[in-house]
This record gives structure tokens, C-alpha cells and sequence, in this order.
């Protein structure tokens, strides 16, 4: 993206893919902009932030609604204030004008909806007086092309872009659970995701042992969509807008995995991208998770990510990811992926990336550790896909 009068320290930390949140599994969220490259003090127009560009990432909410090709922009400033107003201005032939504004985020960021994608953009922090106390870079306003988009607003999936996948994949943690179609529906404008005991296997119980532990359970059947043969890419944003369901005992899931599928020690011919799986909810409260797996050259299994509470900072404090849609995203680069909540960041993973084709996966899965917690209370739960949406980088 092109910047103009924009100092050097600043545009070294601006070639950062993008300005948002960053959280390792163990950490805690701290700003992904380079803050040390930034000026220490706050002076009238004084550039001490970063505007970043990205599809509309950000679209939470009770109720399905259709997805966006409109851009939006994310505003981080080195000195945070949670509710002080951020304007988004654009310039005109007499100087800046403000089209837009906003107050700060818990975050420490501000996200816009760009206008239009012909100007030029930044984003400054207005005082009480309304005058201005610092500004990000400039950059220039441009459109993501889609490459795929699913809005679920017919009555049945969509053939010619999803099928059902025919087999779980690894089955070892699994041996209790096959997929069917008969436990997902379209309607309403979403994708219904769910489980259900097998009625074909209903006269005998299936016994599982996983890392030590063993038990029981009937045979269930799983969900699982994906557009392998039909739709995959190499670099871009993939996103989907997803209402999670509620309790234990199975987990919702929207992932990639390589269309040549693994090449044991070399991840760069493709991995296993969790964007986003949910696993129910907790005493405290609900966590998503995102992971990438990938094989080295013994064919030994490896995972990186993990389950990120501090992402909770993300949505409305009152809220749980299953009583409101959410859009999650990953960026992918040829050097990193960035997995996102409403387009902020919260987890960044550059230390093994796919640069192969990968298709998309929508899945509702009941692995065998999770089966002592599924009650039939818990089976009637869905998921809900508003939307999934790929655009071009």
C-alpha cells in the first residue's frame, strides 16, 4: 500500500503486515505495530500511529446479515486511551476532512469503514477541543477481490462449491464418530452445524482409547463440509462469520488443509490451518482456539497455537461466542499467518507456513475425548455459518 510523507522510523514499522493485537498461547495481548520505532512523545500532529488496510473483517452481531466487499481500516496508536475519539479523514484539495469516527477500543484500536477506495486515508486522535494530538501514516484507499464467497441464503448447501467430506481425517481420535449430511441444514440465511447419534449403530455402544484414557459411548455422526476439487488458494484472507454453539462435548470448527495433502518435513508444501475451533465453554468463560499442524521428516505430528482466553478481550464483555456471529479470519502471507477476531489480532504464527494451495473445511466434530461430556441436551446445540468469504491479498 502506498505511503506519502511518512518519516522512516514509521515506515519500518508499517511494512508490518498489519496493525492489530498479538498474543502467543502464553502471553498476553500486546500491540503487533514495532512501538519502539515509533516517537516516544505525543506532539500536535505528530505521527505516532499505524492505519492498515484489510477486507471487512470486522461484522459482529446477533443476526445473519450479508458480507461486505467495502474496506475497512485499523487505527493503532502507540499512546492508548480506551474511549477517546479516533476520526478517519480523508484528503481533498483544502486538506483533510473527517469522514469518520469512533471511539477507541479496549484494544487499543479503532476500526473504519472506508468511504470509498479512490482518496487518501489517516486516522488521528482528536482532543477535547477537537483539535488534532497525533496521526497515523497516510496510505491509500483499495478493493480486495473476492475469490470465493458463500452467503448459505438458499435451503440446501451449495454443490458446486462445498461437498461432504466422505471420510474423518485423522480417524484415531475419532473411532466413534462417522460424517453425515443428516446432522447439517441450510436455512434462514445460515449454515446449521451439528451432531447426532448414529441411528444405524444404535444396538451397540463404541468402545475408544485415546493417550491412556478409555470409555463408551454411542456412535455418532459428525458434520464436516469442504471445497476440496472445487475452490482452493494460495495467499489471501479467509473468513467466516460464525455463532458457536454453547456446551462441551464437540467443537465447532472452520479450517484449511492442503490440496496435495502433507509432505512429511516441509510444511511449505502445506499445513493444517485451524482458523478458528471452539471447544465449549468453560466455568470462567468461553475460548477459541487457533492452531497449525504440520509433520516433520519422521511423519511425527507437530502443533503450534492454542487456545487464546485474552481473544475474549475481542467481543462485548457480556457476550459468549455462541450468543452473537463473529467474523474470524486468518491472513495468509508467504511469511506468516495471522488469525484475527472482527479483523484485531490476536495470535501471529511465522515459524512454519504453507505456501501450497489449501481449501477451505466447515466442521462440527465429536472427537473420542470429548464424548464423556456430550449429553443429549448438548447434541441438540448447533452451530451457525452466517457467511464464508475468501479475498485475494
Amino acid at each position: 500500500m502506498p505511503f506519502r510523507t511518512l518519516p522512516t522510523a514509521l515506515a519500518c514499522a508499517a511494512t508490518l503486515l498489519t496493525a492489530g493485537l498479538l498474543q502467543t498461547p502464553a502471553g498476553a495481548l500486546t500491540p503487533d505495530v514495532d512501538t519502539a520505532a515509533l516517537p516516544t512523545r505525543v506532539e500536535a500532529a505528530r505521527t505516532t500511529g499505524v492505519l492498515s488496510l484489510r477486507p471487512a473483517l470486522s461484522q459482529p452481531g446477533k443476526r445473519p446479515t450479508t458480507s461486505s466487499s467495502r474496506t475497512q481500516a485499523l487505527a493503532v496508536f502507540r499512546h492508548t486511551s480506551t474511549g477517546r475519539t479516533v476520526a478517519l479523514q480523508r484528503e481533498d484539495g483544502a486538506g483533510w476532512r473527517t469522514v469518520g469516527r469512533a471511539r477507541q477500543h479496549r484494544s487499543g484500536s479503532t476500526l473504519f469503514t472506508l468511504p470509498d477506495t479512490t482518496g487518501h486515508y489517516r486516522a488521528v486522535v482528536l482532543s477535547r477541543s477537537g483539535s488534532v494530538s497525533a496521526t497515523t501514516n497516510t496510505v491509500r484507499g483499495r478493493a480486495f477481490t473476492t475469490l470465493f464467497k458463500d452467503e448459505f441464503s438458499g435451503t440446501r448447501v451449495d454443490t458446486s462449491k462445498w461437498s461432504d467430506q466422505p471420510t474423518l481425517a485423522p480417524a484415531y481420535m475419532r473411532m466413534c464418530s462417522t460424517l453425515s449430511r443428516r446432522v447439517r441444514t441450510v436455512g434462514d440465511g445460515v449454515l446449521n452445524l451439528g451432531v447426532a447419534p448414529d441411528p444405524t449403530r444404535a444396538d451397540r455402544p463404541c468402545t475408544w482409547e485415546l493417550n491412556g484414557n478409555s470409555g463408551s459411548h454411542p456412535y455418532m455422526w459428525n458434520t464436516q463440509l469442504y471445497t476440496g476439487g472445487k475452490f482452493d488458494f494460495t495467499y489471501g484472507y479467509a473468513a467466516a462469520r460464525i455463532k458457536m454453539h454453547l456446551d462441551k462435548g464437540m467443537h465447532t470448527s472452520f479450517w484449511l488443509q492442503p490440496s496435495d495433502w502433507y509432505t512429511p518435513g516441509q510444511p511449505a508444501k502445506g499445513t493444517e490451518i485451524d482458523v478458528v475451533e471452539f471447544f465449549g465453554r468453560t466455568s470462567r468463560d468461553s475460548t477459541i482456539g487457533s492452531f497449525v499442524h504440520w509433520y516433520d521428516t519422521a511423519n511425527e505430528h507437530h502443533k503450534l497455537g492454542g487456545l487464546f482466553p485474552h481473544a475474549n478481550t475481542l467481543k462485548k464483555a457480556a457476550e459468549t461466542w455462541s450468543s452473537a456471529y463473529h467474523v474470524f479470519s486468518v491472513e495468509w502471507t508467504k511469511d506468516a499467518y495471522v488469525f484475527r477476531v472482527d479483523g484485531r489480532e490476536f495470535f501471529r504464527e511465522t515459524q512454519v507456513v504453507s505456501r501450497a494451495p489449501e481449501y477451505l473445511l466447515l466442521s462440527m466434530l465429536t472427537s473420542d475425548y470429548e464424548l464423556e461430556k456430550l449429553t443429549p441436551a448438548t447434541m441438540r446445540q448447533r452451530a451457525k455459518v452466517d457467511w464464508v468469504r475468501v479475498w485475494s491479498h
